[in-house]
């Protein structure tokens, strides 16, 4: 019964998909009875009752219902490249608005807050409804997959990126912001680079070539390319040196010889988000959808200052999800750092827990995922290092 309901209702689609085949399959319908009274009442041509006259009907049968087929695939063909030409028209048209209402703003509105004086007058932020933090960017990977996954079909974080931001095909990728933090002097090229392309879309990516922390200040960058006698490449293990931590402790517990070090701009993480994130000013599409920030970390222990400063200042209040790589003793360190880290992971954990089962009035997701996949390193070398084998990102 149900494969007869689906012939019927497939046999209504095509004729509700083309409907001059009806017009046809009703005057065929005719021209057979009318052939046929006339047929049996007179003695028909002999070239009427030849083989080879049936053949060739039927071969024109044929080509016709060919034809037909291959016209409807080309009808189909031409209405999904119609559809993704309006979309392209509309995303450059709001572009080109957004680009001619900022330009028309005569007053700009100053950041008085001392914190918050390193960041531009304007907010970096205005116009964007979510918000996709990545600490610790590297070389912009993360970033490259929240806005062209379709080039990394096996990433874990995928659908995590489609529960905060939507399915890829309903994304309106010029409200979704990322903003990049990244200390490597070494990455400054590549990822202004990659912000510059993709502005050039109207989507904003804001890097800061500086590291995350608990307070803004300068700090000594240590950059290395090896662990435990395995290469890592393009310095994912590199962190920051601590305040009261010295080089040589760094090494100790970081299993190394020797580290070349930098000094390099701070930020204070917490007042970024409540300074800038939580006064960006919302495009109208907030009316219809929830904002979202989310946050991937990978910050080599930064994690220890800058989550309880998180809490105590109330940044957490305007962050929806934080995934990250913990740092504690499973991650072959030793020290303080990694002990405390260890005692902080069920903690926060366990706030976040009790945001969403006593029903708070804002909750927050925290979890941990460390997605390393198309970065070429390590174990996942075979897959290739995909920051240098994609292209720069063109509209």
């Amino acid at each position: 019964f149900r494969y007869l309901e689906f012939v019927y209702r497939w046999f209504v689609g095509w004729l509700t998909s083309s409907p001059h085949i009806l017009v046809i399959l009703l005057l065929t319908s005719i021209l057979t009875v009318a052939s046929w009274r006339f047929l049996t009442k007179t003695q028909p041509p002999p070239i009427l009752t030849s083989a080879r006259t049936s053949l060739l009907l039927l071969v024109v049968i044929v080509l016709g219902i060919v034809w037909d087929r291959r016209m409807e695939v080309e009808v189909g063909e031409l209405k999904e490249k119609l559809v993704v030409a309006e979309w392209k028209i509309n995303q450059g048209v709001e572009h080109r608005l957004e680009l001619l209402s900022k330009l028309e703003k005569a007053d700009v509105k100053t950041i008085d807050n001392n914190e918050s004086a390193a960041y531009d007058e304007e907010n970096p932020l205005d116009g964007c409804l979510h918000v996709f933090i990545d600490l610790g960017s590297n070389r912009g990977l993360q970033i490259r997959k929240l806005y062209e996954p379709h080039y990394f079909p096996l990433s874990p974080v995928l659908p995590l990126y489609q529960r905060f931001f939507g399915k890829p095909e309903n994304r309106k990728l010029q409200e979704i912001c990322s903003v990049a933090f990244e200390p490597n002097p070494k990455h400054a090229e590549h990822l202004n680079n990659l912000a510059a392309s993709y502005a050039s879309c109207g989507i904003k990516v804001v890097v800061y070539m500086a590291g995350v922390g608990h307070k803004n200040s300068k700090s000594k960058f240590a950059p290395f390319n090896s662990l435990l006698g395995s290469e890592v490449g393009h310095d994912t293990s590199a962190r920051l040196i601590h305040d009261d931590e010295s080089v040589k402790q760094y090494t100790e517990s970081h299993f190394h010889d020797t580290v070349d070090v930098v000094e390099v701009d701070v930020v204070r993480f917490a007042t970024f988000i409540t300074d800038v994130v939580a006064k960006r000013k919302l495009p109208t599409s907030a009316g219809v959808h929830i904002p979202r920030v989310v946050i991937k970390a990978d910050i080599e222990g930064a994690e220890l200052k800058i989550i309880p400063d998180m809490v105590v200042t109330g940044a957490l209040s305007h962050v929806d999800n934080i995934h990250m790589e913990w740092h504690d003793v499973s991650h072959y360190r030793k020290g303080r750092e990694p002990e405390m880290i260890s005692k902080l992971v069920p903690a926060i954990t366990t706030l976040a827990e009790l945001s969403i089962s006593e029903g708070l009035e804002h909750k927050f997701e925290i979890e941990e995922m460390d997605d390393e996949t198309y970065c070429g390193l390590l174990i996942y070398k075979p897959w290739g290092d995909y920051s240098q084998i994609l292209p720069m990102p063109t509209c």
